[in-house]
């Protein structure tokens, strides 16, 4: 389907670095043998499967920052500023041109590495938090003579960069794609391993109504162009959720469910917020990302291991207390306290929030301002592989139209990157914190279900 202003998917992409990439999260896999659920009449067996739960990951609380209603993306820069030459920010929440990306993330890191050199020297270094933000500063530092020590709550590396395998299969369970192939920072790297990065063409998609029956999307036409330009078009800092409920009241009650199928899948499914959250700044933000998207085969694993070559990381350790005054920087972990000349904090924003780290001196007024201001945002996985595919396996995306909003709307076909039958569902937003309070087993039925109605 082509609106008649931009190409479906595009439209936001035209104006935003921000995209679905930091998504899903705390990954969870029971015996396949423990749910009835996993049996569907209909459908192929299911041999393996993923559910995330980023929300209730203790290490992320969320999967990746957006600007909410009534903020500003200047917010990120306060954020991203030094503290007295010791304490330095990253990660994606403090990168201005494509936040709330793995390209981001890493992009973040290498910025405060650099900060570091320029205010202490090679000197030594503690690094906080081993996901692409941190280990991006750590690899720099370390390059330039820095002695480093990158310190992690979690028992493995890659933060919300995560890939994990599915029958001997990687496949990622958080960030996923290189949005804009030309301008993510990671691309020259791909080429150096070796690692094929397989194009997404978000045109290339089929669309089922809620009984399952094929529909049209040239029908959808007018509503993409309600949508953009209701959205595009405005960089106030007001919330997109009334504006697009204006809109929303004037239609038939038919479209009206079009209508939110749309907003959620693209906008919702883009900055992982719901639209009376999301400021209509938010589809300004950031820099123009060129190049189309791809996803790598291998999953983004080998670029953290490569980022992670020949550091000192120390896993399962968990910070507990970041000081510093004029002699240096002190943390403090769990079980011992680490001294250095300076810092790098690469904690997520939804960690940052919920002051489960002390800082002293507390951080500074405008660095607080911009932790409240920022909205952490939610977007969960459903990966399932089956024994063989039922879908069309020419189609990139295959889009549900559900009665329930939100639920289950999108689901990615990852047989061109995979080369196995594996089907990646999302749900974001108020839609995914109702359902990470789902058991697995409630989750793989409701998944299994709608994929059943779906009439190929």
């Amino acid at each position: 389907m082509t609106s008649s202003i931009l190409s479906r998917r595009n439209f936001l992409l035209g104006s935003a670095a921000v995209g679905v990439t930091l998504g899903a999260g705390c990954g969870e896999k029971k015996p396949l043998t423990s749910s009835d659920a996993l049996t569907n009449s209909s459908l192929p067996s299911v041999v393996d499967w993923r559910i995330t739960r980023w929300g209730s990951d203790p290490w992320s609380k969320g999967s990746y920052s957006y600007i909410p209603a009534g903020s500003s993306p200047r917010l990120r820069l306060d954020l991203a500023r030094p503290t007295d030459g010791r304490r330095f920010m990253a990660g994606e929440a403090t990168e201005s041109d494509f936040p709330a990306t793995v390209n981001g993330a890493v992009r973040s890191g290498f910025r405060a590495a650099q900060e570091v050199l320029e205010a202490r020297g090679v000197d030594s270094c503690l690094v906080i938090g081993a996901g692409g933000s941190g280990l991006a500063a750590a690899s720099q530092l370390q390059k330039e003579g820095c002695e480093v020590i990158v310190l992690e709550g979690r028992d493995r590396i890659g933060g919300r960069a995560w890939t994990d395998n599915l029958q001997d299969t990687p496949i990622d369970l958080g960030g996923s794609w290189f949005h804009g192939v030309d301008t993510h920072v990671l691309t020259p790297r791909a080429e150096e391993l070796n690692i094929e990065l397989v194009p997404t063409d978000y045109e290339n998609w089929i669309l089922f109504d809620f009984d399952g029956g094929r529909m049209n999307t040239a029908r959808l036409n007018r509503l993409y162009d309600l949508v953009y330009d209701s959205v595009i078009g405005r960089s106030s800092t007001d919330a997109m959720g009334p504006l697009l409920s204006n809109i929303r009241e004037s239609l038939s009650s038919e479209e009206q469910r079009w209508f939110d199928y749309v907003v959620v899948s693209e906008i919702e499914h883009w900055y992982a917020g719901h639209v009376d959250d999301l400021a209509m700044a938010t589809a300004y933000e950031g820099a123009l990302s060129r190049g189309g998207d791809a996803v790598p085969t291998t999953g983004y694993g080998p670029f953290m291991e490569d980022l992670a070559s020949g550091l000192d990381i120390r896993l399962s350790t968990k910070v507990t207390e970041v000081s510093h005054n004029s002699s240096g920087v002190t943390v403090t972990t769990e079980s011992e306290s680490f001294e250095a000349a300076s810092v790098v904090v690469t904690l997520p924003l939804g960690v940052l929030q919920s002051n489960t780290v002390k800082f002293s001196p507390e951080l500074p007024y405008s660095q607080q301002v911009a932790v409240n201001g920022l909205g952490m945002g939610l977007m969960n996985k459903v990966v399932l592989e089956f024994e063989e595919p039922f879908w069309d396996v020419n189609k990139d995306l295959i889009s549900y139209m559900p009665t329930n909003r939100g639920r289950f709307v999108e689901w990615y076909n990852a047989m061109p990157w995979t080369g196995k039958p594996i089907l990646v569902g999302f749900n974001t937003a108020d839609s995914a914190a109702a359902i990470e309070t789902w058991s697995d087993a409630s989750t793989l039925e409701a998944s299994l279900e709608v994929l059943s109605k779906m009439k190929f």
